[in-house]
This record gives C-alpha cells, structure tokens and sequence, in this order.
C-alpha cells in the first residue's frame, strides 16, 4: 500500500511538470521572425511567446538593442556575478591611464568595459571623445591628428552597432562629425582629407549613412564634414521620433538644433573655401529654412523648420522659437484695449511713481541717452523698474461693465509675458535672433561681393600689387560698414572674429605701403567689440600718435615765437627779447652777470628785480609782480 503511495505521488508529480512546461512554452517561445529577401519589408516565421512579444514591443531583446557579441556574454559569465564590481574597477583604471596619459592601454581598458557594458553609453562617449580630442592634440602632424579623431567617431559608430536606433549616439556621431573635423585649429586640413577619405566614407555607409547623395556633397561635389554631420543629425531625429527613446545627454532645444546648424556651418566653410556666387547662396538659402524658414512660408515647412518646432519648456508648457513676434503682437493688442477700457490709469500710475522717485532718477530717466553716465544708466535701470505697472494694477480701476474683461484681458496679459519671457530665454540660449540675422545678410548680393573681395584680398599670392590689394580690402570694409548699420547685432559675435583677422592683414598691408591705418577707419565700432580688435586699434592709435609728433617737431623747432606762446607766458618773455638784446644792450648783463652790470648807469633798478627772482622762484606771485613791472620798463 506504502510503495503504491509512492508511485502514485511520483506520477502526480510528473505530470503536474508536464503541464507546467506547457503553459512555460507558451511564454518562452523564441522569435523565429526573419524578412524576405529582395528588398521586400515582409516578415515571415512566428513572433514568439508572450515574453519574446514583449521584448520585441519594448525594444529590449537583443537584435533590438544591437548587435550580439560572443566576446561580451563571455565576460559576462566569466566574472561570476560580479560584473559591477570588475566595471568599477576597470572605469578607475582607465581613468588612471587617463591621467596619465597611457593611451595604448586607455583604449584596451575601455574594451573591456565595452564587453561587460555594450549598452552604456557613456562609456562610447567618454572613449570616442578621448581619442578624437585628447589623443589626436598629443601629435605634432596634422595627419596623424586626423587620424585618431577619425578613430574617435569610428568608435562612436561601433557603438551603434550595440546600441541601435539610440537618439543621443546618432547625435554625437553628427556632433564630432561636424565639430571635430570642421572647427579644429586644423579644421582646412582636416575638412581636405575629410573629402578624400574613402575607408571613412564606406564606414558611414556601413553605418546606414551614404556620404555619396547629394545632400552629403559641397560645392567641389565632394562629401563635405558639415553636410554629413546633418545627415547623423537627421537620423537621430528621425531615431527618437520613430522609437520614441528618450533624448539622452542634450535638451531638445539643443538635439534638435543640431541639423539647421550644420547647414549654417556648411554655408559659412562653402565660402572659406572660396566658392561664392550661386553655390553659397543656395547654401545660405538652404540653412535660412531650415533654421527659421527663410523667405518661405512658415506652414509650408513646418516639418523641417527648427523654430517651428515645439520644444518642451522647464515651466511645463511648449513653445516655438518662431513664436516671438506673434505673441509679442498679441500682448501689444490685448495692452491696449486694457487701456482703452481704463483711460488714462496707466500713464496716472506712472507720473505719480516718477513724481516719488529721487531728483537723481528722474533726472537720469529724462537725459537723453547719448548723454547717460554710468552712474545715470544704473538709476535709470533701478527707475525704469519702479515705474514698471503690471496689467492688473491698471484691471482694477476699470468701472462698470467693462471690470470683468479687464480682469480677463489682465490674465491673458500675464500668461502672454510668461510665454514670450520663456521664448526668449530660449532663444538666447542657441543664439536665435543672431544666427536669423546672419542668415539673412549673408544672402545680399552685398553680402557676398564683400566676402569675396576679403577672401581675394586675404589669398592674394605674394608679388601681387600691393595697391590693388588694397582697393579690394576698402571695398569690403565699405560694404561691411553699410551691412553692420542694417545688422548691428551681427559687430559683436565672436564669428566676427574672422573678420578682425582680415582687418589685421589689411593694417600690415598698408604698413609695407608705408601708410597709417586711418583713424576714422569705417569699421571701428565693430573692432571695438572684440579684444584683437581693440588691442589692433590700440597700436594703431599709437603709432599715428607717434608719427604725428614726429612730424611735428621740426615745425616746432623752427618758428621761434610759437613757443613762448605754447609753453610758459611768463618766462619766455625774457627769452623773446634775448634776440632784442643787441638792441637795447642794458639788459644781458642785468640778467646773467648783475655785479658787472652795476656798472652801467642806466638802470640800476634792474638787479634788485633779479636778485630777488633766483630766490622767490617758489612764491610764483613775486616773481610775477617783479617781472611784469620791471620788462615794460627796461622795454620803454
């Protein structure tokens, strides 16, 4: 009875494991998925159980996430469960190589990490940008610096093979791309060996980026760093919009600013390179829609245009960059008809905090603004914000029916500021208005003839016609001064800085001309907002200070009766009549030799006065009183 218990319960046992394997089957079933070849996007094979489906819907599983390497679930295993404890360990050694700079075993270190955490992205990040910027700076040949910058984004496109359709690595791939190779010390070299690199370019195509379209190419009809840096931009939009991962390491304002300003960039590199005319105002015109939306209407590119674009804000409440205008319209006509329901409050509430303020605000408040001192220009900042009214102060003394719109309208007023203060906080953040305003200057006719007299001014060849060479600066400069009046905001960019570089050239020229730079140089205000440009300025003034007075001193030396006149009234009066001395020879020895002069008889007077001069020299009011009287006299 006993062993037939047994069996029973061994039996039950077995079966109750059969069933379960049923039920496990169902959710562990492997994906067996696999797409038709010829280009087809049809699936064939079985979408797997219920954990596989999940994997697959949530972007975990392993073909979702990259690709699967052997090496790395070795180490995995190989470290027994203590996987974190041998990353730690490995990120302290390679921050140690770091240190001190041991870049050979850095990069193995780095491998290893990549094996235990191919999913850690800060770890494609940290080694990439060692390699392109720390690494490449340690090498003397611009090749060699190429190369391992080169090393550096081929690593961050091994990572997406790890981490595929990941948004923040996409970025950065455009991000060194474009920055690395086109804004270097070195960036004419690197951008020339950038064009040429053929192993590169078929390591972007592996990648899924094709650097031979026509997007990719500049003007010479090569791929151009810039261009193929929108190009990764493009796909990590793309990346994030698609698989809705989150945007790691930038803000949107940022992620998505990526894309236009590399259109922007490619422009400005198209004409350092020297191509000007049609080809870069296309170029221009191609990176004003995309960052603004150019002469186009702003629906019509809606999609592409990045200050259409809705960007998140930190006060919970989207806005577009483009918005500005609109709103600020929108504050300006919901103000006045506040006011309009209000008659008067406003400008009331203002003349009686004015009439409050000190003397000293309001004068500074009513100088003209030519005319503000420093100090002036504090009281009236401090002024201009006690006379600021909020739109509810003036909402409350509306009457009657009108009340409750102007309570309304004070509302409206105040969510309207809020928006356009956050719009604009953004703005500044990427430098909106400015990179709007160069986009459209830098597509005048105007514009473009100014770039390129510079640039064939800056590349004239040695021997040319020092004259020639000059004419085309002072066109320029001409055209530039005519430009910064319409575009002010455009003097003090640090991108101007190029053109104080250009200004420098032009100052040496006119010194082997043997000509001064010109004090009222058409582009002083510009170079006053930059330090070369100052400092250049500086030397300048020195200079001509210096030939003035040289030029000056012969003029000086000559004509005798300038200099009483110029200097010391007092005392050069003797000296005016040293050259009348022979007239009237009493005098002479009267001043030098007194006691051989007593002999003469004419004026004994004469000696009292000077003999009192060599030892009131301090009392200046006697030697006044002595002199005056005394030369009249010796004179009559």
């Amino acid at each position: 009875m006993i062993k037939n218990q047994s069996l029973v319960r061994k039996i039950a046992y077995i079966t109750a494991i059969a069933l379960l394997l049923i039920p496990l089957s169902r959710l562990s079933e492997p994906a067996t998925l696999t797409r038709v070849k010829g280009g087809s996007n049809k699936v064939v094979g079985s979408p797997g159980g219920t954990l596989s489906r999940m994997r697959a819907e949530n972007g975990l599983a392993p073909a979702e996430l990259g690709e699967i390497d052997p090496a790395s679930a070795t180490m995995k295993f190989a470290t027994l469960g203590m996987r974190p404890l041998a990353v730690s360990w490995l990120w302290h050694k390679a921050n140690e190589y770091k240190k001190f700079k041991d870049w050979d075993k850095l990069e193995a270190t780095v491998e290893q990490i990549i094996r235990l955490q191919p999913n850690d992205l800060e770890v494609w990040d940290f080694q990439a940008h060692n390699l392109s910027y720390n690494v490449s700076v340690e090498f003397d040949d611009y090749r060699y610096r190429y190369a391992w910058v080169k090393n550096g984004i081929g690593f961050l496109v091994q990572g997406t093979e790890y981490n595929r359709d990941e948004p923040g690595l996409l970025n950065q791939i455009g991000w060194f791309t474009g920055q690395k190779i086109g804004r270097s010390d070195e960036a004419k070299q690197f951008r020339r060996l950038f064009k040429d690199d053929k192993e590169f370019h078929k390591e972007f195509f592996n990648a899924g980026v094709d650097v031979d379209q026509f997007a990719a190419k500049g003007a010479d009809s090569k791929p151009d760093n810039w261009l193929v840096a929108r190009l990764w931009y493009d796909k990590a939009v793309d990346a994030a919009r698609n698989s809705g991962r989150p945007i790691r390491g930038k803000t949107p304002l940022l992620f998505y600013s990526g894309g236009p300003m590399s259109l922007i960039n490619g422009a400005a590199a198209i004409e350092k390179d020297g191509y000007f005319g049609e080809r870069a105002l296309t170029a221009w015109e191609m990176a004003a829609e995309t960052w603004y939306g150019g002469n186009r209407e702003a629906t019509e590119l809606r999609d592409i245009v990045y200050g259409n674009r809705s960007v998140p804000t930190s006060a919970g409440f989207d806005i577009r960059l483009n918005d500005a205008e609109e709103v600020g319209a929108r504050i300006k006509a919901s103000r006045e008809e506040l006011d309009k329901l209000a008659v008067g409050v406003r400008e009331k509430i203002i003349a009686d905090r004015k009439a409050a303020l000190p003397e000293n605000v309001r004068a500074a408040l009513d100088a003209a603004d030519d005319k503000l001192t420093p100090e002036q220009q504090g009281l009236r900042y401090t002024g201009n914000q006690q006379l600021a009214v909020k739109d509810i102060e003036v909402a409350r003394q509306a009457k009657g029916a009108d009340r409750v719109r102007a309570f309304q309208l004070a509302d409206l007023l105040e969510a309207e500021e809020k928006h356009l203060q956050y719009i604009n906080i953004y703005r500044g953040i990427v430098n909106f208005d400015y990179w709007r305003q160069r986009c459209k200057a830098e597509r005048e006719p105007r514009m473009l003839s100014a770039r390129k007299a510079v640039f064939d001014a800056d590349t004239a060849a040695v021997g040319e016609d020092l004259e020639t060479n000059k004419k085309r600066y002072e066109s320029a400069w001409e055209k530039f001064a005519a430009i910064f009046a319409d575009y002010p905001d455009l003097m003090a960019n640090p991108e101007t800085e190029e053109l104080v570089e250009s200004v420098e050239i032009y100052h040496g020229l006119l010194g082997q001309l043997d000509k001064p730079f010109p004090r009222d140089f058409v582009l002083n205000n510009m170079l006053e907002k930059h330090p070369r440009g100052r400092k250049l300025l500086e030397n300048a003034r020195r200079v001509n200070d210096a030939t003035t007075t040289e030029d000056a001193k012969p003029e000086d030396k000559k004509p005798e009766d300038v200099k009483p006149e110029d200097k010391k009234p007092a005392e050069p009066k003797p000296d005016d009549k040293k050259p009348e001395e022979p007239k009237v020879e009493d005098k002479k020895p009267e001043d030098k030799k007194p006691e051989a002069d007593k002999g003469d008889a004419k004026k004994p007077e004469e000696p009292k006065a000077e003999e009192p001069k060599a030892e009131e020299k301090k009392p200046e009011e006697k030697k006044d009183d002595e002199k005056k009287p005394e030369s009249p006299k010796a004179a009559g």
